[in-house]
């Protein structure tokens, strides 16, 4: 499952970091399965999204 290279371009901020971390095989297969169950393009979405819904629930605000 992946997007365009056009689509990847668009939704792409023009400043990044990278954010690496270990996870136990447990951890990484139950977000495989979610990942894999379509909600999201890649790990990297999904990651993004806990990382924003995180951030909302604790009210950070970020411009």
């Amino acid at each position: 499952m992946g997007m365009s290279a056009t689509k990847q371009e668009k939704r792409r901020p023009r400043d990044t970091r990278v954010v690496s971390g270990r996870v136990s095989p447990q951890m990484f297969e139950a977000v495989i399965k979610i990942v894999d169950s379509g909600n999201y393009v890649d790990m990297t979405d999904y990651l993004r999204d806990m990382i924003r819904k995180d951030l909302k629930e604790r009210k950070v605000i970020i411009q």
